[in-house]
């Protein structure tokens, strides 16, 4: 709770003379850690997925002063949990989550995005929890080459100094394509550092 209550202060403190202003030609990059959690719809304490953690990479074009294209490459493990008539199986696999979307943004500090992703895994699926016999289990998305849908996401920059800054990022990540009876949804909030690649106002003085 603490910890949700120093964030929400450093929110909430920032000013636009101390938060990135979006323009134009600016490309940013964001990278930190990742930290993902299924979605879990049932009420068997067994199955409960754990939180874990992986890294993400988020790319930023800003195409005018409020909006800007956004592409977001996430490596991180994802628990798929299935529902077979009150059978449980949990399994856990490796995926590279990437994401192509726009960026909107309310103020200097917070903006919010929507995007379409396709998730793609990776490795051999680790099983958690079966309440079937061995050799009878059901085959959760874990085994899918392919995962397809969309992510919401807001995010907020709570330190800003020259072309660096702090980023927290918070997304919900909606499956079109869960099996039936599969908890395929899953929060992630990344904690990034922002760098400005490109700023068009500078290349412009250079040029002149």
């Amino acid at each position: 709770m603490r910890s949700i209550v120093f964030c929400l202060i450093l929110l909430f403190n920032c000013r636009d003379a101390f938060c990135y202003l979006p323009k134009a030609g600016n490309v940013n990059a964001i990278v930190g850690p990742v930290f993902n959690q299924t979605v879990y719809t049932g009420n068997k304490s067994e199955v409960e997925p754990p939180t874990q953690a992986g890294v993400g990479l988020i790319g930023l074009g800003d195409a005018n002063d409020s909006g800007s294209i956004e592409i977001g490459v996430f490596f991180m493990p994802k628990v798929f949990i299935m529902d077979t008539e009150e059978k449980y199986i949990s399994e856990r696999t490796q995926t590279v989550h990437i994401t192509f979307g726009y960026r909107y943004w309310v103020t200097s500090f917070l903006s919010g995005s929507l995007s379409f992703y396709s998730a793609y895994t990776m490795g051999t699926p680790q099983l958690l929890y079966s309440d079937f016999a061995v050799g009878e289990e059901q085959r959760t998305s874990a085994y899918d080459t392919t995962e397809y849908g969309f992510d919401g996401a807001l995010q907020a920059e709570v330190w800003h100094e020259g072309p660096w800054g702090v980023i927290m990022d918070v997304r919900y990540s909606r499956s079109v394509t869960p099996k039936g009876g599969e908890d395929a949804n899953h929060f992630s909030g990344l904690v990034g550092i922002r760098y400005l690649i490109q700023e068009k106002d500078k290349e412009e003085l250079e040029k002149n």
